[in-house]
């Protein structure tokens, strides 16, 4: 633009310099500038069905701002790259700090007051007891009794606590609520509960409360006596409102303040609306903001209106003016609308998803910190004035420093680009230098993390909201506001002045905006429009007369009949003489901004009047003619705007007398022929196509006409818009033209269209023949629509003048304001000058957000606590980042979605959702959550107290066991869906007892028994799968995170397999695998599984089988397979006396002491664990007891832990509100215990070494036992009496001290909710197993001498004698065999065959197979004997297997250096009745050589080979003795290996490995 400018002003001024086309700065996308000869690419990409977490780095980081860009990718190449590991900066911190100027940190300041409300939030978790709202002070100091429907954990700060009651048409009174009063249709009741009260202790600053206006309602909030709001007037102490509109009986507003007025406030915290739950339904709060910045907005818009005439050079600047412009538009203020109407910009400002909202006025006057000048002094000026550096108000941290918001964003609950609004402008100057006076406030709101009570059997349900304990944190830590230089928003441009500096950039001027497809999100900013070009490229022809020109030439204004050009003085390039409004310093008169009487007959002045438009007055045809205009017809109704898009080629005049002290930014003397700028007028009418006066078709009704004048010198082709709304309105989009029509000054606005009644469309008939449709652009319209262009200025036969004008296109708008709710899109534009054609789009996101569990934080600070780089990152990590299972699960879930790729709780969202999933069709509480939560901690990898352990990613590395990365883009089926998601965790999904239920495949133990005699006709069947389907070679595919998701394949062998049968192959389609280890894994699994796994077994069975589900591992014994019988049936049980009888024979030479027996235990119900889960229970996970009074305290102080629950009192919430219904144990380190003994009513600290037996613990003189104050929670514990312990009365005697000996600090918790130890996995233990501690009878001489049946065996003494009452007779039972892993199997289907019969099919199971799995460790089970241990007598022979001889030592001997040969000698013991050995030796190629030996050593010579030699020897029986004597069947194999390497060789002329490094 610069270039133009240049020739404006002073063209013609070099001699020799010929003029060449303008030439232009690239535009920053979103500010195409006048005169841009190119355009750009706009596209819309829906990512994902929302909504979703969003746009992430490389190292999974959640981008905003700027950001974005690192998480798109044009033609597979990232828009921007960042060698920063600081993750998702959206402000460039060295810009900060170099341009900053902080605003006032008085003790009156507003960020001041917010810095001390939020570090007074962080005190609250010492102002009552646990930290609840319900035991705050109130009723002037009355401490609160707690109430068990408040739900929370630390370290979030609870702020509001609500109970609610609804209409249930199921019931007629409530949620089941019988003698309550109805509550009718569509409404509730509500129980509100406020922390009201906020003061800082530090500062000692407090806050004033407000309750629909009135301060102090209700007489709370005025001190820390009254610091709780309790409203107990209405039912239940309760708010009514209406869950179809807005009741009038509940609460309107509430928000707080630093001042007691609002006019004098400079601080407000608002609870506004949420969609979420109930807990923000203040739909009038937004009033009293609106009223708090009144008089700020009005000084903001009087700055905007009093800088913006250009017309009054006193008054015009256009840098307060854009100061003013930006500040109003982040608001959401449109400069092209009603300008005035500034009032209800912040309520429509207020997102409806953040519940609470905080204001921080920004007054300053005088501040000499705001007194820099601002411009960017490394860019071009522009008509003489440099442009703004991108300023804002940004928040400073204490610690953070310039990284608050940074840190902010990765908060939970916080996100800067959304989550703040900076309406913040100061005063400045026409040079650019700041007054020091600032104007505005900053708006941040945000979301309460919140917990939904609802165990579905009382009357009501509850929420507590909390401050989000990061966000919190960083809250309290505002040092102060800095206004400096920052570059942010969603709305994204790129350039290279404007961005952070740790970013660098692969393409320039690109646009990328992002939502994450909420429901009520708002639509893209920069794509709210479709644009439908039409091309034209038809010139524009002016009007043209034929009479002669006369009047003066050489005075201004005099001429008639000559085309209009610039009158040649001294002011012929003074812009505001040629280009703006009033201007006239033209050849004709001027009325109404336009020439009148002009013509086309060009005569001038050059030493005498000369005509040069008469030279071809004898060859050239003249007359008069008619402009002729080009008109564009709109046929589609939907078209509610235009603009144009003019190309001019030649723009030009030539001088032809020397005009001395030409003006403009210089003075010049301009020689004759210079050329030099003229003038052109263009006129725009936009009408409807009606009828003529004599009712013909095809009339024409102007509705709007536009006029404009361009003033510039063009020699080549120049496009230029005029309308175009993505044009940013600004002085350099006015450098060469302007709107003559008075009003319509920003050449961005466009061309308003003629509307069209509904009448006038016609509809669609049934053959679709005719009509209107969103989209459609045919003919389809009854009443079309017109815009015509009209080039005013007259044509010329002139040699001097040239004003050569086409119009290339008119762009049809159709204003799609739609926000695409539950759509996560991404708008590009890109640069036509930067791609070729359209580039291909990628993205790297987080996708679906989702129901997970109220105690499940995957993420802290933004970053993925289950992802490491390295093993050093996860060791140096604390182990708040490594808690990803904080506590306890109640059931609940978070109440707003959030982001996982846990493939269980994908799952849960598929079966639960009602717009993709089964939602509709499924009964939520028929779906096994419990199995579901084992199983997401299972694919987490974490630890039993929630802590993340992880596996290897095989990058030496850490991540989850199981991740989901999938996106389901080709319409597949629900059910599809939910197997594939299932098989990512090697999981089924199948419904049994009446709900659906979860099993995966994991380390587990066998719950069921099924043996010869359990079964019907005491028969298992066995199948194995065929050769050929026993893999041992497997490629999986995956997308691989690590190379920007690149498709990847990991083959995974069993090479001993392969050596033994050959390669047998398959190809696994990795679906939803991101990493090269995830793909592994589940290669080996599938390869152990084919292999080792390879058998499965059928068998009939009774109900006992109906203890079992799919995915229960069982233990089959099958005599038939094993040779051995070790199992029979229980026939008696006398507990008493510790004697169990069973009906098989115990042999001690081959089976252990150690015997399982059936117990049937049943199986937990979801019903029953949801109401286990909503038990009245607290815990904390560990804390300190401090020696508070040292001569009788020691030994009970130190660290305590919890060791498990101990039963409390029966009693329901609503009943007594400080009774529980369990309390927790806690173990100290000294052997030590602390717990609730409900015989003495009180916290007992246990030595245990006691002779008194009061409860669980005995008692002993010098215990203590808590003084019953009421409350009975540990922090009440702390602030009251203990007692010492005695035998007699309430055993509570002297002395009696002052407790308080906790260290609050040192608490972990509490935790509400289910221990995961209490979780069933899939279905509970139906065995027990004994080890016995006393005898066994099994010889009849034996059990007759004892007076026992001379029959089966009798076991005297066990170490668990407490189960042997439930040992059920007949059940069967089995002793465990030496030396043997047992046979187990997992289920994979069950049929009822007939009544009480059911066939059950499982497959063979390896439970150590994780251990190779997860960690590469090799399995080792105990040698299978069972083939030839037997020994059984048949025909007077009898067979037995030989014991396999013992490897003693295995040596290499001296190599041979002429043969390049060695030999390996094994050693091993003798067996007795062998016969001789078999030695085998498998060389490292594969190949074995077998031997027959009969000494008990032998040396295989002639080797060559290096590697791994496996040397293994068997002792041979004499296979039978035809008849006589005894048969001895062959032994097993004992094998060792050795590594074989030629250090003794000083020449080896044979290749091998030999050092492989690990990187």
């Amino acid at each position: 633009m610069s270039h133009i400018l240049k020739k404006l002003q002073i063209a013609g001024a070099k001699k020799k310099q010929k003029p060449k086309p303008p030439i232009y700065k690239p535009p920053t996308m979103g500010e195409l500038q006048y005169g841009a000869s190119f355009s750009y690419a706009e596209t819309l990409d829906l990512i994902s069905d929302g909504p979703v977490e969003g746009l992430v780095s490389p190292r999974g980081e959640v981008m905003e701002g700027i950001n974005i860009l690192r998480g798109i990718y044009l033609n597979d190449t990232a828009v921007a790259i960042s060698n920063d590991s600081t993750p998702n900066s959206d402000i460039d911190n060295q810009g900060l700090e170099g341009n900053a100027m902080a605003l006032s940190t008085d003790s009156a300041a507003g960020i001041i007051s917010f810095r001390n409300f939020f570090r007074g939030i962080t005190q609250q978790a010492t102002r009552s007891r646990d930290g609840r709202i319900s035991t705050l002070s109130h009723n002037s100091g009355t401490v609160g009794a707690l109430n068990g429907w408040e739900s929370y954990r630390s370290p979030h700060i609870p702020f509001m606590f609500l109970k609610i009651r609804e209409y249930d048409a199921t019931r007629s009174r409530g949620r089941g609520g019988s003698g309550e009063p109805t509550v009718a249709p569509g409404w509730a009741e509500a129980s509100y509960y406020f922390r009201a009260f906020i003061q800082d202790s530090i500062s000692t600053q407090s806050f004033h409360w407000y309750l629909d206006g009135t301060l102090n309602y209700g007489g709370a909030g005025d001190s820390a006596g009254n610091a709780a709001f309790r409203d107990d007037r209405f039912p239940r102490g309760g708010h009514g409102y209406s869950t179809k509109g807005l009741g009038s009986t509940r609460p309107q507003s509430m928000y707080w303040t630093d001042e007691n007025t609002l006019a004098a406030s400079k601080f407000f915290l608002g609870v506004g609306h949420s969609k979420y739950g109930y807990l923000g339904n203040f739909t009038h709060t937004s009033d009293y903001a609106e009223e708090l910045i009144r008089d700020d907005l009005k000084d903001i818009l009087a700055l905007w209106n009093n800088s913006r005439d250009e017309n009054n050079p006193d008054t015009f600047n256009p840098y307060q003016r854009d100061l003013a412009a930006k500040a109003l538009t982040n608001l959401g203020w449109n400069s092209a609308g009603d300008t005035s109407d500034i009032f209800g910009l912040l309520s429509a400002k207020l997102d409806v998803r953040e519940a609470m909202f905080a204001i921080i006025k920004v007054g300053e006057e005088g501040n000499p910190n705001l007194k820099k000048d601002i411009r960017d002094l490394n860019r071009d000026a522009v008509d003489g004035r440099y442009p703004l550096l991108n300023m804002g108000t940004v928040l400073y941290g204490a610690t953070e420093g310039w990284d608050l918001e940074t840190a902010l964003n990765g908060a939970w609950g916080f996100h800067v680009s959304r989550s703040k609004t900076d309406v913040t402008c100061p005063e400045i100057d026409v040079n650019g230098v700041l007054t020091g006076n600032m104007h505005g406030f900053i708006l941040l709101s945000f979301h309460l993390t919140s917990v939904l009570y609802d165990p579905d059997r009382n009357d009501f349900r509850s929420y507590t909201a909390a401050f989000a304990e990061g966000m919190n944190r960083l809250f309290a830590s505002v040092e102060s506001l800095q206004y400096t230089h920052e570059a942010k928003g969603d709305v994204t441009p790129v350039n290279s002045s404007q961005v952070s500096s740790n970013l660098k950039f692969n393409y320039t001027n690109v646009l990328a905006e992002f939502e994450e497809g909420e429901e009520d999100q708002q639509p893209l900013e920069s794509f709210r429009r479709i644009f439908i070009d039409h091309i034209y490229n038809k010139e524009l022809f002016g009007p043209f007369t034929t009479a002669a020109s006369t009047g003066d030439t050489r005075t201004q204004g005099d001429q008639v009949n000559a085309p209009q050009r610039i009158h040649p003085s001294t002011e012929m390039l003074t812009r505001s003489e040629v280009l703006g409004l009033g201007a006239d310093n033209f050849n004709v008169e001027m009325e109404g901004e336009l020439p009148i009487d002009e013509g086309s007959d060009d005569q001038r002045y050059s030493g005498g009047d000369k005509n040069y438009s008469t030279w071809g007055v004898n060859s050239l045809v003249s007359w008069n003619e008619r402009a002729l205009p080009c008109t564009h017809t709109v046929y589609n109704p939907n078209v509610t705007q235009a603009f144009i898009t003019l190309n001019i080629t030649s723009l030009q005049d030539t001088l032809v007398a020397k005009q001395d002290n030409v003006g403009g930014d210089s003075q010049a003397d301009l020689k004759v022929g210079a050329k030099f700028p003229t003038v052109l007028n263009i006129r725009v009418e936009t009408g409807t196509v009606g009828k003529y006066k004599n009712s013909a078709e095809g009339g024409e009704n102007v509705v709007n006409t536009y006029t404009f004048r361009i003033v510039a010198l063009i020699e080549g082709q120049t496009l230029i818009d005029i309308g175009n709304p993505d044009n940013t309105s600004g002085p350099s989009n006015r450098d060469f033209i302007v709107s003559l029509n008075e009003g319509r000054t920003n050449l961005s606005i466009p061309f308003q269209l003629p509307s069209i009644n509904e009448a006038n469309v016609e509809e669609m008939d049934d053959d679709l023949a005719s009509g209107s449709e969103a989209g459609v652009i045919d003919k389809d319209s009854v009443e079309k629509r017109f815009i015509r262009v009209t080039k005013l200025s007259h044509e010329s036969n002139s040699v001097l003048i040239s004003k050569v004008v086409a119009l290339n296109k008119v762009t049809e708008i159709i204003e799609v304001d739609l926000p695409y709710p539950f759509s996560a899109i991404v708008g590009t534009k890109v640069d036509s000058r930067a791609f070729g054609s359209i580039p291909n789009r990628t993205y790297d996101c987080k996708l679906k957000k989702v129901k997970i569990p109220n105690n499940y934080f995957p993420t802290i600070d933004g970053k993925d606590k289950r992802y490491y780089e390295t093993t050093q990152e996860f060791r140096d990590a604390t182990a708040n980042k490594k808690l990803v299972y904080e506590g306890d699960w109640n059931g609940s879930f978070h109440t707003d979605l959030r982001w996982t790729d846990n493939p269980a709780w994908i799952l849960y969202d598929l079966l639960t959702n009602n717009r993709y999933g089964m939602g509709n069709h499924i009964d939520a509480n028929k779906i096994n959550k419990w199995q579901l939560y084992k199983i997401g901690r299972f694919c987490d990898a974490v630890d039993d107290n929630g802590y993340f352990e992880g596996v290897t990613d095989g990058r030496g590395g850490l991540e989850p066991r199981f991740s989901c990365n999938i996106v389901f883009d080709k319409g597949q089926k629900i059910y599809d869906a939910i197997n594939t998601i299932s098989e990512i965790f090697r999981g089924r999904v199948f419904f049994g007892s009446s709900a659906i239920n979860f099993v995966d495949d994991r380390p587990r133990e066998p719950i069921n028994l099924f043996t010869n005699e359990s079964v019907k006709d005491g028969q298992f069947f066995y199948s194995n799968n065929r050769r050929d389907q026993q893999y041992n070679t497997i490629e999986v595919s995956f997308k691989d995170r690590f190379d920007n998701f690149s498709p990847k394949i990991e083959v995974i062998e069993d090479e001993e397999d392969i050596k033994e049968r050959g390669a047998f192959k398959t190809r696994i389609e990795g679906v939803g695998i991101t990493s090269r280890a995830m793909a592994r894994r589940v290669g080996q699994h599938a390869i152990f599984s084919s292999i080792d796994e390879n058998q499965t077994v059928a068998f009939t069975a009774g109900l006992e089988s109906l203890l079992c589900l799919p995915g229960d591992l069982v233990t089959i014994e099958d005599e038939l397979k094993t040779n051995k019988a070790n199992f029979g049936k229980i026939l008696d049980v006398d507990p008493a006396n510790e004697i169990i009888r069973l009906s098989n024979s115990f042999v001690g030479l081959t089976m252990n002491n150690t015997l399982t027996v059936y117990i049937p235990t049943g199986r937990d119900t979801i019903e029953y664990t949801n109401e286990f889960a909503g038990r009245d229970r607290t815990r904390y996970e560990g804390f300190t007891v401090t020696g508070k009074i040292a001569n009788v305290w020691s030994r009970y102080t130190g660290d305590y832990a919890f060791s498990g629950y101990t039963s409390g009192y029966d009693v329901s919430r609503e009943d007594n509100d400080f009774r529980f219904q369990q309390y927790g144990l806690y173990t100290g380190v000294s052997g030590t215990f602390l717990y609730f003994e409900t015989g003495v009513t009180g916290w007992t600290f246990a030595s245990g070494t006691g002779a008194g037996n009061v409860g669980a613990f005995d008692l002993a003189s010098g215990d203590f036992i808590q003084e019953l104050t009421g409350a009975q929670t540990l922090f009440d514990f702390n602030t009251g009496k203990i007692s010492a312990w005695t035998e007699i009365g309430t055993h509570r005697g002297g002395p009696v001290y002052d407790f308080s000996g906790f260290d609050s600090d040192s608490f972990i918790g509490p935790y509400e909710g289910v221990l995961n130890s209490e979780i069933a996995e899939a279905s509970p233990n139906q065995m027990a197993v004994f080890s016995i501690t006393g005898y066994v009878w099994s010889s009849p001489s034996d059990l007759e001498l004892r007076g026992f049946n001379p029959y089966g065996t009798v076991v005297s003494g066990v170490d668990k004698p407490h189960l042997l009452p439930f040992v059920k007779l007949g059940s069967p039972a089995k002793f465990e065999i030496k030396d043997a892993s047992p046979f187990i199997y997992k289920v994979i289907a069950m049929k009822e065959n007939a009544p009480n019969e059911y066939l059950i099919s499982a497959t063979k199971y390896d439970t150590g197979k994780y251990n190779l799995i997860d960690n590469n460790i090799s399995i080792e089970n105990k040698a299978d004997t069972y083939s030839y241990q037997v020994a059984q007598t048949i025909n007077g022979i009898t067979y037995s297997g030989l014991n396999a001889p013992v490897l003693h030592s295995l040596t290499t001997g001296v190599p041979d250096a002429a043969t390049d040969t060695f030999s390996i000698t094994g050693m091993w013991s003798a067996v007795t009745e062998g016969t001789g050995y078999n030695v085998r030796l498998t060389q490292p190629n594969g190949l074995v050589r077998s031997e027959f030996v009969t000494t008990t050593g032998h040396k295989i010579e002639n080797l060559s080979q290096v590697g791994v030699f496996n040397f293994c020897v068997s002792a041979l029986g004499n296979n039978g003795t035809r008849g006589r004597g005894n048969a001895f069947f062959d032994s097993s194999y004992d094998c060792s290996g050795i590594f074989v390497v030629y250090d003794e060789l000083l020449v080896f002329n044979r290749s091998f490995v030999n050092q492989i490094t690990i990187l």
